[in-house]
This record gives C-alpha cells, sequence and structure tokens, in this order.
C-alpha cells in the first residue's frame, strides 16, 4: 500500500467516495462495461444505443468516438453530461446518461450518472486521472465485466465479486460492524447515520432520532408521511443506500423497528422502516474482510475526496486527514496525537490535539480499522493505493476557526454538536438547524422540549418544572450565512407565539401547540438562535419584551453550545441559565466559565 502526493493545479475536484441514490446492481454492473471495449454492453452503445439516444448538437460522434479509442479512457464530462432546465425537456447528452434506463424514458439525467460513477468508483472497479479528468477501468472491473452472463439476472461470479467490492468499501465495512455489535436487534438509519463519517461536519448529518419520534408522534396525520420519507440527513441517506446494496447482496435483513421515547413521563413510540439487521451471511463475509480464521484482510478502497464532502474547507480538511491516515498507516506502532501534530507541521498544517483526535475518530467512524490504547492509535488495517493531489492553496475558513475555538473548550459536550455551527449559516439545513438545537437542549442541558416548526408554530420549546425553578422557553431558530437581523416580520410572529400562549384559545390557533408546555408553569421567556446577529436585533427584542410583558434573548449558536459545554460540566444550572440568558439582550456566555 502506499500514498502518494502529487501536486495539482485542478480546483474542480470531483465528489467520490459517497453515493446517494442508485441501487440497481444490474445498472452498475452496466456502467463498468461501458469501460470494457469487448463487453456486450460496449458494443451497444457504439452500434444501437447512443446512435438512438444522443443528437448529433449533443456529441453522438464525439462520444463513439471516445468509445472507440485505445486505450480507453473517458472524461467526466462525457460520461455524466449535464442537466436541462425544464427537466421535462431534457436530452440524453452523456455516455452514462444512454447506459443506463430511466423512469419512465429511455435515459437518466446527470445526477444520476454521477451517482453511478461514484459507485463504480468506490467500489473499484473504475479509477480517476487527475492529470486529465479521465476513468478507465480496474482488474476487478474487467473481471467483473466477463463474469456476465444472459439476461438480466446477477451471475453467481458477479454476485461473488460485487460482495468482494462492497466488503473493500469502508463505509460498508462500517455499518456491518456497527450491526454486529450492537445489543439491540437491529439498528435504523438514524442509528446508523449518527456514526457514520466526520461527525459534527456539515456533509455528514445526521437526523436526531428522538426529537425526530417526537416530532413524528406530534405532526399532524398529512405531514407525517412526508416527513417519514424526507427527513434525513446526509449520512442517514447514506446509511440507507449503503444498506440497500448489503441488503440486495444478502449481507443485511431490512426490517422496520419500534423506537420509543420519553419526554416529562409521556412515551412516544413510532416505527421506523428503515432499519436493518445483519444477516448469517453477512458476519461471515464481515469476518471475511476483517482477515479472521484463514482469510487474509480485505484491502479497503480509499479516496482523498471521501475525507470530506461539503464546505469551503473541503479540501484543506481532505488534505489533513489524508495526511494523518498516511502517517497512521507507514507506521507500524501505536502513535501520539502529538506526534502526529508534530507530522503535520512538516506539510505546513498547524492543528491542536483535539482537532486530530476527532479527525482519527471520523477516520474510524468512515470504517478505517484504528486502535486505541493509552492515548495512542495504531493504525490495523490495509488500504489501496490512492493519491492526495495536493491544491496549490490551503486555507481554513473563519467558521473553521471558529469551530476550532469552540471545539478546544468542550471537554465535557460530545463534538457532534459542532455541527450546529455548519448549520447556522446553512439556510437550505432550516429544518436540520431546528431539531438538532433542540437536541442539544433536551439531551444534553436536560430540558423537556419539542420540536414542533411548521405552519403557525414556533420552531420549538424547552421548560423545566423543577419545584424551585419551573419555566418555559419558545424558541425561534433561523440559519442565514451571512447573520441575522430579526427582521420586523419574524419579530411579529414571536410576539404573536408568546400572545398565543398566553390567551391559549383555539378558535385562534386550532392546533394548539403550547399543551407541550407542563401545565403547572406560569413563567416563560424566548429565545432566538442564530449563527451570529447584526443590525436592529436588540430593539426588536426589546420590543417584543415591552408588548408581552416577558423577557427573551439572542443567542448566537456558539455560545449556545458553550452554555451547554457548562451545564454538563456542573457550572450551570437551569437556573443559572435562565438568571443568565434572558436580559432582552444578546447573550454571551461569561470567560470566567472557561
Amino acid at each position: 500500500m502506499m500514498i502518494s502526493v502529487i501536486s495539482t493545479h485542478n480546483t474542480n475536484f470531483r465528489a467520490f467516495g459517497w453515493v446517494q441514490d442508485p441501487s440497481n446492481l444490474r445498472s452498475l454492473c452496466d456502467v463498468v462495461a461501458i469501460f470494457d471495449a469487448n463487453s456486450q454492453k460496449h458494443k451497444e452503445l457504439i452500434s444501437t444505443i447512443i446512435p438512438k439516444l444522443v443528437e448529433k448538437r449533443d456529441g453522438r460522434e464525439n462520444f463513439i468516438k471516445t468509445l472507440k479509442g485505445i486505450p480507453l479512457k473517458i472524461k467526466y464530462n462525457q460520461l455524466v453530461g449535464t442537466s436541462f432546465t425544464p427537466r421535462s425537456m431534457s436530452r440524453c447528452n452523456g455516455i452514462v446518461q444512454a447506459t443506463v434506463k430511466g423512469q419512465g424514458r429511455e435515459f437518466i439525467g446527470d445526477w444520476p450518472a454521477d451517482n453511478f460513477v461514484r459507485w463504480a468508483h468506490c467500489f473499484g472497479f473504475i479509477k480517476y486521472d487527475y492529470t486529465d479528468d479521465t476513468f478507465e477501468i480496474t482488474k476487478n472491473g474487467l473481471e467483473l465485466t466477463k463474469a456476465r452472463e444472459t439476461g438480466d439476472i446477477l451471475s453467481p461470479k458477479e454476485k461473488e465479486l460485487l460482495i468482494n467490492a462492497i466488503l473493500a468499501y469502508p463505509p460498508a465495512i462500517r455499518i456491518l460492524n456497527l450491526l454486529s455489535k450492537t445489543e439491540d436487534t437491529h439498528l435504523t438509519k438514524f442509528d446508523i447515520g449518527g456514526q457514520l463519517g466526520f461527525i459534527g461536519e456539515d456533509g455528514f448529518t445526521s437526523m436526531p432520532q428522538k426529537t425526530f419520534i417526537r416530532s413524528l408522534a406530534n405532526a399532524e396525520a398529512k405531514d407525517r408521511k412526508t416527513m417519514k420519507a424526507d427527513w434525513e440527513g446526509s449520512s442517514d441517506k447514506y446509511a440507507r443506500m449503503i444498506a440497500s446494496w448489503l441488503e440486495k447482496l444478502g449481507l443485511v435483513e431490512k426490517m422496520p423497528k419500534e423506537v420509543t421515547v420519553s419526554m416529562a413521563g409521556r412515551k412516544f413510540t413510532e416505527t421506523i422502516g428503515q432499519a436493518y439487521m445483519i444477516t448469517a451471511s453477512g458476519i461471515t463475509a464481515l469476518r471475511k474482510a476483517n482477515g479472521k480464521s484463514k482469510h487474509k484482510r480485505i484491502a479497503k478502497n480509499v479516496c482523498w475526496e471521501m475525507l470530506s464532502t461539503k464546505g469551503a474547507d473541503r479540501e484543506y480538511l481532505r488534505t489533513r486527514r489524508a495526511f494523518i491516515l498516511k502517517y497512521l498507516s507507514e507506521n507500524k506502532h501505536y502513535v501520539s496525537v502529538s506526534e502526529l501534530i508534530s507530522y503535520l507541521g512538516t506539510v505546513y498544517l498547524n492543528e491542536n490535539e483535539n482537532t486530530v483526535a476527532d479527525d482519527i475518530k471520523g477516520l474510524q467512524n468512515i470504517g478505517i480499522n484504528i486502535l486505541k490504547k493509552d492515548n495512542k492509535f495504531l493504525f490495523a488495517d490495509e488500504i489501496s493505493d490512492f493519491i492526495i493531489p495536493l491544491p496549490q492553496s490551503l486555507t481554513k475558513s473563519d467558521l473553521a476557526e471558529t469551530k476550532e475555538i469552540i471545539r478546544a473548550k468542550m471537554s465535557h459536550l460530545s463534538h457532534e454538536y459542532l455541527l450546529l455551527i455548519d448549520l447556522a449559516y446553512d439556510s437550505k439545513q432550516n429544518r436540520l438547524f431546528e431539531m438538532k438545537t433542540l437536541d442539544l437542549l433536551t439531551e444534553e442541558c436536560n430540558y423537556q422540549g419539542l420540536h414542533l416548526g411548521g405552519s403557525r408554530k414556533p420552531d420549538g420549546i424547552i421548560y423545566t418544572n423543577a419545584d424551585h425553578c419551573k419555566y418555559g422557553v419558545i424558541i425561534d431558530t433561523k440559519a442565514y450565512s451571512k447573520g441575522y437581523n430579526l427582521p420586523i416580520s419574524q419579530a411579529d410572529e414571536m410576539e404573536r407565539y408568546i400572545g398565543e400562549n398566553q390567551t391559549r384559545d383555539d378558535k385562534v390557533n386550532p392546533n394548539k401547540w403550547w399543551e407541550n408546555f407542563d401545565g403547572d408553569i406560569d413563567k416563560f421567556y424566548f429565545m432566538f438562535v442564530s449563527g451570529h446577529f447584526v443590525g436592529n436585533f436588540k430593539s426588536q427584542i426589546e420590543r417584543i419584551s415591552r408588548n408581552k410583558g416577558i423577557r427573551g434573548a439572542a443567542v448566537a449558536v456558539a455560545n449556545l453550545l458553550l452554555c451547554a459545554e457548562a451545564y454538563k460540566a456542573g457550572c450551570f444550572t437551569h437556573e443559572t441559565i435562565r438568571n443568565e440568558m434572558f436580559h432582552n439582550e444578546e447573550f454571551v456566555i461569561p470567560e470566567v466559565f472557561f
């Protein structure tokens, strides 16, 4: 195994390593066959499929010329093509698009085509050349295409090769390991997603299951189906997709799971359809992958791109984690974090202990076997050769710097909650920001509470009903890339929620969201949570307070995390939080606590 470093001027890096959409194994085999000039699919593409589906203006002749090339290397753009708006006017303009039949038409679009390329790459059937943005078939890919028999059913040899390929894919091993070690009978996609990938990062989000179950139980009937189908984080999607591949190969079994959670003495039970259990064949395959008994450990396919997926810092994060993996893999003894920090310094990456320790945990969470003993780490795996394409410039964003500062202060709170810093600046993930905020307050700060959201409801509520300290809080969370100025419309909305809670008239609002507060509470506050606040937000908070007679606060997500850390450390109580936070201004946690 060798991890090599190359310098590159490329600024258009591809998204490899993780796949969300395709699940048809026959179509995957067909995509691999594109790259084998002797395969039946390759011949059909040249003779009939591309002439039929691709117009001259969309590159028909160029595609055929490329497919006849020796050696057969195909550029990414030729494989995937481009999108059309509106979708109903789409034309076939990619080789993979033409290879796979779509639903209701003879070809697929550019996004699923991209995912099929990623899938073939993840499984080691094709390899990528950074110098010219092309792909070509591997030895394993040629074995797969030669194993094809007539008909659409996978041949025994194809299935064997596909199982070997999935056992070389680290996230699949991670899932099999989780399923094999659980004390429970099986795990939901949320159970798995919360332990898959680099936790606390925007590209690896997971819906907090307890908060989801409570939200689902309190949702209106018309919304429940959509919530069950669509509410999930990116890691939950990866978990669901990889588990579906494992299921098709007989290594796991899909089995719905009843999940029960509690709030203030009430129990909520819901069924999660996407839940999985390892099979006897899966246990046997996992033992084979891990080199048990007579088997040699299967080398895993790792690529630089799978080490981070989103954000302005992804090239930096990929590179840092790749160098950590390189150093660990090149040393046959236990390595300390301080040794890793010194090594990173030699490649001009200056990091702290918390960050490096979290990166190692992330490498374990994507399926790399790294052992820990006395705070030292040992690489105990086999990985195939891969390249670190070193970008010309590597810098951290201000957001990453903020996360590093907060990470260093979080010794009691799980670092998974650092994700809130990313979510607070991504308006496309408002719902997950709402739910993760409520999860932090209920699961880590021991408030009772509920994510509400939806029409004519606040984003959430929390309360405490201890005899010496009873109060409730109405919460509004807002994710904005450039900070939140609390516009008048949003202030008016909070004022309306406060008024509804005060009058509790179901003729005004039939959904009666206020009934989720404990009935003994008569002291209330309000809270706005965002990345940071700008403009005249303080005057809006003062206006709400003046009109409704209760106090509120603006809380930047970094200070909310530090507040939760102070609570977990025993420095704050619910009473302390109330006394420190609600003064009609922005809450900033005192430095004395750190």
